[in-house]
């Protein structure tokens, strides 16, 4: 399911950077790192930070139209392919697998077969996403609830249920590690917290439906309370983590003699 080649111009300007904290962790639970493969990279947000813990960086995503924006590194490979589609590495090549605001998106039993088969025994998986921000003001809040619930009531697909709940419904089928809770934070004008509504897969169907931008009406709507100067806008990001078994060796016994 493709539904952000469309708008790859404006997801690489608008979407929120992910915080530092979360890099750490990833570097403290991972037990080597020569190869991490990031899954629907997007416009490689995720994949260029990454890349300066790791010697080489995979990163695919379904979008060449993203992926023809991605950000640069010399140890980062981009391709574009589906996920869970059959990659050409071998068994256990990967040290980390992350997927940064996507999993909900994928096949996730074809998406963890091919996973599970090309991560490394003890390596680490991880995948987070960003759902609703927290409450700015009263009259603010009280137009988006209208934006989010009833403009859009209809145009959010059920996969988006997942994000809400913070990925807390996904099954793995790795070892499931204790994750902290992070918060992400940026401070906007008016304009980019409507370039960044723009970037919703909600949208973009309403877009298709109604040949119109529903944003247009937001952003006139919020013009008098959200005023000239920015607005601090926050995320909880739900993460989960796990690890691959190491598969215990089989003691060989020795036959008496």
């Amino acid at each position: 399911m493709d539904l952000f080649s469309k708008q790859a111009v404006d997801y690489a300007l608008y979407r929120p950077q992910y915080p530092a904290e979360l890099y750490r962790y990833l570097k403290l639970h991972c037990r080597s790192y020569d190869y991490a493969w990031d899954v629907a990279t997007g416009n490689g947000q995720a994949a260029i930070e990454i890349a300066q813990s790791f010697t080489r960086v995979l990163a695919t995503d379904l979008s060449a139209e993203q992926v023809a924006l991605a950000k640069q590194a010399p140890n980062i490979e981009y391709r574009v392919c589906d996920a869970g589609e059959a990659l050409v590495e071998s068994d256990g090549s990967f040290d980390l697998i992350t997927v940064a605001t996507g999993l909900h998106w994928f096949d996730r039993e074809v998406f963890f077969k091919e996973a599970n088969r090309v991560l490394k025994p003890g390596g680490l998986f991880a995948a987070w996403a960003y759902g609703f921000h927290s409450p700015i003001s009263t009259e603010i809040d009280r137009i988006l609830h209208s934006f989010y619930f009833k403009t859009l009531k209809g145009f959010w697909k059920t996969n988006n249920q997942l994000v809400w709940n913070g990925y807390k419904d996904i099954q793995m089928p790795f070892e499931k590690l204790t994750t902290p809770k992070i918060r992400m934070s940026v401070d906007w004008k008016l304009e980019d917290f409507i370039g960044y509504c723009g970037t919703w897969s909600a949208v973009q169907l309403y877009k298709e439906a109604h040949h119109e931008d529903p944003t247009v009406k937001l952003k006139a709507q919020l013009k008098p309370y959200w005023g000239p100067s920015t607005r601090k806008i926050s995320w909880s990001l739900g993460l989960i983590a796990g690890r691959k078994a190491i598969e215990a060796l089989a003691h060989k016994s020795s036959e008496p003699l």
